[in-house]
């Protein structure tokens, strides 16, 4: 057998070796946890716009002209232009013949996958030595590019993202329109394709609102670049100059202020504040210690990185010289962030301080560290990347074990509530017959419930003794609060509502109480204590008074206790929250 002398190059290459194994091995610890919990908890249920999508096919279908289909494409939804959605369901329901939400969710969340190609890229061209000219040679070292990215797999793939992972419209909007921003300036720091940067702009406007801010953050890249370049090159600036004019122009044809949003009414420390915990939002994920003071503290610290190495940016600019491939995308991705961050905060307040760090929202916070984390380890001389790989393992397993702990209840929670929906939409009457709409039954199908199994449970006499539950009763909803009811399991089980008249019955989830966090982290079982809690709005039930029961699956099966309590309902308002879809 063949084998190499003991000398320093066979150790080097067999070190080599030896660290590209292990950097596999880490990517797929937060990629394999992520599609198999993601493979766990979707449902193919809609969730609020989702709804959109499934009356978006029955529109077009009904549109006899061409331009009146084109308009059902990029009509405008809230704030936004969701035309890549729109294509995507298009797609999905000509394919396979039904729309389906689960796919939606799975090409959302690829663009995850995306992202983390991005970033791959990027170290692996962390060698670039700028030239005199409009760009710089960069020499592609995958191997070097795949052993400092496992820390950026673990901040973007985990289950921060709870609320857009099993959302299909959210997962397409929210994650796809990250990755043709981080594309486009990717393309125009370290390429000399503008046509391809401009293709992907218009990609990133046509699938959500924020994706306009990539037009001002790629003028700026361009106008510094152009600053160390030949005057010729200034025409690439009047390409992306006409190119924003004519893509704001269409994105604000017609345009209306959406009739739902609340007035801006945040003070300026209120802004100030929204804006750090924005951006420090991915350290709600570490279960200790204050939620809003970890994310100002978090978001704090990220903001001081980024105006210290800004500060070393434009120092270098000043002193004529030039600007590295890696600077550009540093300043082009954490312009974006910022800036978004900032209207966010500004414009958000209205709906509540907590919106800031929602789910919906982490994303941008855990984005913000990735590009530093990039940049320190592509920056770093050999001796400090090894510190700055460790470093950046240390915080992104922890954020990454910690939302699998903390987001984990919310998960669940999530997709009984898709369920519990689906049950209230296909049993309009008082029995285990399945009743559905026509649009509905012609364009998506029914998701596999465990719910179906357990529907002579749901609709039979109460058998067990009855369980104590609160009733507190407000304007808009009933509370039922119970502290007796046994945990719940992780998957296809647990406590639910159901709400009985004489004309039909309800199904409603709970929040059953959470254990130790800490303790959870050796042992899931221990993540929910006993009792739960419950929120029903007048508006999701018929007029009537109910009967209140508790609903228990579990493994060995279902049974449904009495509570002694009723609740009655008005039904819904007379007025409802304007929308403009």
């Amino acid at each position: 057998m063949v084998t190499l002398p003991d000398t320093r190059q066979s150790r080097q290459t067999r070190s080599g070796s030896s660290r590209l194994w292990i950097a596999a091995f880490l990517l797929l610890i937060p990629i394999g946890m992520f599609w198999y919990v993601w493979g766990v908890y979707a449902a193919n249920v809609p969730k609020w716009d989702d709804h959109v999508l499934r009356f978006f096919l029955f529109a077009l279908d009904e549109e006899s002209s061409f331009s009146g289909k084109i308009y059902q494409f990029v009509k405008q939804h809230n704030e936004h232009r969701i035309v890549y959605d729109r294509l995507i369901t298009w797609l999905d329901y000509h394919i396979t013949g039904k729309l389906n939400f689960v796919h939606l969710m799975f090409i959302g969340n690829l663009s995850l996958i995306g992202l983390l190609a991005v970033f791959g890229r990027v170290l692996s061209q962390s060698g670039g030595v700028p030239d005199s000219t409009f760009t710089s040679r960069t020499v592609v070292n995958w191997r070097v590019g795949l052993i400092y990215l496992p820390p950026v797999a673990f901040l973007l793939l985990n289950l921060s993202h709870w609320e857009n992972m099993f959302w299909g419209m959210a997962a397409l909007q929210n994650f796809t329109v990250m990755l043709w921003v981080f594309l486009a300036i990717y393309v125009l720091a370290y390429t000399q394709k503008t046509g391809l940067a401009l293709v992907l702009a218009v990609a990133a406007t046509l699938t959500s609102g924020n994706g306009l801010l990539v037009w001002p953050v790629g003028f700026g890249m361009l106008l510094l670049q152009t600053g160390f370049a030949r005057k010729k090159e200034y025409r690439v600036i009047l390409q992306w100059v006409a190119g924003a004019a004519l893509a704001f122009v269409g994105y604000f044809w017609g345009y209306q202020k959406p009739p739902g949003n609340p007035p801006l009414q945040s003070s300026f420390f209120q802004f100030i504040k929204g804006w750090l915990a924005f951006n420090g939002s991915a350290a709600e994920a570490v279960p200790v210690g204050p939620v809003v003071g970890l994310c100002v503290l978090l978001g704090g610290i990220c903001l001081l990185l980024v105006l210290a190495i800004s500060l070393g940016l434009l120092r270098n600019f000043l002193s004529r010289k030039p600007l590295s491939p890696l600077d550009f995308f540093f300043l082009g991705t954490v312009a974006f962030l910022i800036g978004t961050s900032a209207v966010v905060a500004w414009t958000r307040t209205g709906f509540g301080f907590n919106t800031l760090i929602t789910s919906r929202y982490k994303l941008y916070s855990l984005l913000l560290m990735a590009v530093l984390y990039t940049y320190l380890a592509s920056r770093a001389g050999a001796s400090v990347k090894k510190r700055v790989l460790t470093g950046g393992l240390l915080v992104g397993s922890v954020l990454m074990a910690g939302s699998y702990i903390t987001y984990l209840a919310d998960t669940i929670w999530w997709r009984q509530w898709m369920l519990t929906n689906q049950f209230n939409w296909s049993h309009s009457i008082n029995g285990p017959a399945v009743s559905r709409d026509s649009i509905s039954e012609r364009y998506t199908s029914l998701a596999p419930s465990f719910l179906n199994s357990v529907l002579p449970a749901i609709y039979g006499p109460a058998r067990q003794s009855p369980i104590a539950v609160q009733v507190t009763k407000t304007a808009e909803e009933y509370e039922i609060l119970n502290t007796s009811a046994p945990p719940q399991e992780l998957v296809n089980a647990g406590n639910f509502i159901v709400a009985r008249s004489v004309k039909r019955t309800y199904l409603f989830p709970v929040r059953q109480n959470r254990g130790s966090l800490r303790a959870a982290i050796f042992d899931s079982e221990k993540l929910f204590a006993a009792g739960f809690r419950a929120t029903i709005l007048h508006a999701e039930l018929e007029t009537g008074v109910y009967q209140v029961f508790v609903l228990n699956v579990s493994a060995s099966g279902a049974s449904l206790y009495p509570t002694n309590q009723t609740i009655q309902s008005v039904g819904a308002p007379g007025t409802t929250t304007k929308t403009n879809w």
